[in-house]
Formats: C-alpha cells, sequence, structure tokens
C-alpha cells in the first residue's frame, strides 16, 4: 500500500519535536527540553505520525524508542535541522542588527501621509530598493503584524480616550496630533463660519464611514457629543469616504482630517472650537528589527511632511495660524 504525504507539512517545529523525544527518551523531558507542556509534545507527535501514517516512536515504561520509521526519519534529517538552525539564526541577525531588506513593507491606515511613505523610505534608507504600502483601516491588525514581523513599518491613528494596546514588542513615535474638522455642504447657514461649535450641529443629519474598522472612532464621536449635550443623528452609514462626500453636498455632515481637501466638491471644511475629536498620527515598529537603530530620522521626516500639508491646506494653515500653531519648520531638526 502506498502512502501519500505532502512533505510541505513536515515543518521545522516537527523536526525539533521528535529530535527531542529521542535525545531524551521520553516525552515529559521533551517538553522541559522544548519549553512547552507534555500534553502538547504527545498532541504534536500524534499530529505528526497521523500525518505519516506511520508509528514514529513505541511507548515503554520507561520512555519511549524509536520505531523504523522513527529512525529512518532522524536520520534523514540529523543534518538537516542544524542546517536550518543556522538558517533562522542568520536571518534573525539580519533582522536584529542588519540594513533594511530590499524590499521594506508598510501597512499604513488612511490619512495624508500615506501617499508620501515609499519615497520617504526608499530616499532615508538607500538600501531599499522598493517599498510597498499595505493599506487596512484597522489599526489593531497593523500592529499585529509589525509584532509578527510581517511588515517593517507601520502608520496608525488613535484617540485620546481610545489609545491603542501596543504589542509588548512594538514601539511607537507621535507624527501629529491633529483636530477633526466637519464637512457642510457650501449652501449650510453655518458655512460662512471660520470655526464652528460642535454644539451647534446637534439638530444636523449626520453621515459616518461606518465599517468593521471605523468603530473606534464611531464610539470617540459618540461620547465627544455627549459631553456636548447631544446624540448625534446619523442618517447616513457609508462604506468610503468618497461616497460620504457625495452625501455631505446632498445636505449631511460630515467629518475629515484637516489636511484632506475637499475643495470644489460644493463642500466647505471647518474647524471645531476647542480641543475636540483630536486624532494622532504614530509611527510603530518591531523593535527587534533595523528600524529601532533607524527611527528616528523616518519619524522626523514624517514630521516634516505632515506640516507642509498643514501649510499648503488653507483652511487647516488658517487653522493653525489663528492659534499661533505653525509647527516646525521645514529642515528644523
Amino acid at each position: 500500500m502506498t502512502k501519500e504525504f505532502d512533505v510541505v507539512q513536515l515543518d521545522v517545529h516537527h523536526l525539533r519535536v521528535i529530535r527531542a523525544i529521542a535525545d531524551t527518551g521520553s516525552l515529559t523531558r521533551a517538553a522541559i527540553a522544548l519549553g512547552i507542556t507534555q500534553p502538547a509534545v504527545s498532541a504534536q507527535l500524534k499530529r505528526l505520525e497521523n500525518m505519516l501514517g506511520y508509528q514514529l516512536f513505541e511507548r515503554r515504561e520507561n520512555g519511549v524508542t524509536p520505531t523504523p520509521m522513527g529512525e529512518l526519519l532522524l536520520r534523514r534529517t540529523a543534518a538537516l535541522l542544524p542546517q536550518l538552525d543556522k538558517l533562522l539564526e542568520d536571518i534573525e541577525q539580519r533582522v536584529c542588527t542588519g540594513g533594511p531588506p530590499e524590499v521594506v513593507r508598510v501597512a499604513a491606515v488612511a490619512s495624508a501621509l500615506v501617499a508620501h511613505l515609499p519615497a520617504l523610505v526608499t530616499r532615508l534608507w538607500p538600501e531599499v530598493s522598493e517599498a510597498v504600502v499595505v493599506h487596512d483601516d484597522h489599526p489593531e491588525r497593523l500592529l499585529s503584524l509589525l509584532a509578527q514581523r510581517r511588515v517593517e513599518v507601520g502608520l496608525v491613528k488613535d484617540y485620546p480616550g481610545h489609545e491603542l494596546e501596543v504589542p509588548a514588542n512594538v514601539d511607537t513615535a507621535v507624527v501629529a496630533t491633529e483636530p477633526t474638522f466637519v464637512l457642510l455642504p457650501e449652501f449650510h447657514p453655518l458655512a460662512h463660519k471660520e470655526i464652528i461649535d460642535l454644539g451647534e450641529l446637534r439638530d444636523e443629519p449626520w453621515v459616518m464611514v461606518s465599517d468593521s474598522s471605523a468603530t473606534t472612532f464611531t464610539k470617540y464621536f459618540a461620547d465627544t457629543c455627549a459631553r456636548h449635550g447631544f446624540s448625534p443623528s446619523v442618517t447616513h452609514q457609508v462604506t468610503s469616504q468618497q461616497v460620504a462626500l457625495l452625501v455631505v453636498r446632498a445636505g449631511a455632515i460630515g467629518l475629515s482630517q484637516p489636511i484632506c481637501d475637499s475643495r470644489n466638491l460644493g463642500i466647505v471644511s471647518r474647524p471645531l472650537s476647542g480641543d475636540v475629536l483630536l486624532r494622532r498620527h504614530i509611527l510603530a515598529w518591531n523593535r527587534d528589527t533595523f528600524v529601532t537603530a533607524r527611527q528616528e530620522e523616518l519619524t522626523a521626516a514624517l514630521i516634516d511632511t505632515y506640516w507642509r500639508e498643514a501649510r499648503d491646506s488653507p483652511v487647516y494653515a488658517g487653522y493653525l495660524a489663528s492659534r499661533g500653531e505653525f509647527g516646525p519648520r521645514p529642515g528644523d531638526g
């Protein structure tokens, strides 16, 4: 009878388990050597034996001994496992102390900074030939990718009172803290005002970008409105900012990052009075990668880029000037 087996399923973890069992002669002692529980070792062995279709060890009163198939597997992998361990060690050394890889993966939420990231990465780190941006408006997912080293750099956002839970091996730096602007149709009675109090919009219909990624901001918005004495009437829930702009143009009130330009769309963008609906743009990276030694230059470049964009946004620039908040000058460290 011919047994079929996909060798791709046999990974380095399986090899370590059977090697530890053979070296110690016991599942319990193998578990201690591997730093896992005895049931976990037993489950791994059973899974591997089921996968192969052969018993690898015979259970005896004083421990276990390899079966002929177990001996064959151990002999054939005896030289392979040290080579795999050395390969992983070399990769780890490269990741921790070496320079950037040729392709840097960047995970980012939507913001005015995202479009600048690839050029900044390749300019600051000449060893990088390409920067690939992965967009995902769920910041927790992006932080998880960083923690797992599936991306090199992340750009996320959070809100006061709704700060992100950052994994233990991920570090962060704040690029900018900014207000949220409201979007009104240009025919709205409040459109002529330079600054609007949130309470003035208590009776207005609102449009919200509503999906699983917007849950945190939606709650933040509702809590902020409650502190201003009202519960917002969200009459439109859409899945993209582009659709939200169409709804605003038809008469609803929307929300926007201040740098985003809605001119020539029949929409006006206005700041809210007071420090309400603030958000933070945050650079994040895994502290055990090359980025730790080189994040300061990227953080400084992102800060400089943010304020350049702010100065080029007429409404936001006017708002900052009225508050005496101009941010770092171009080229400032």
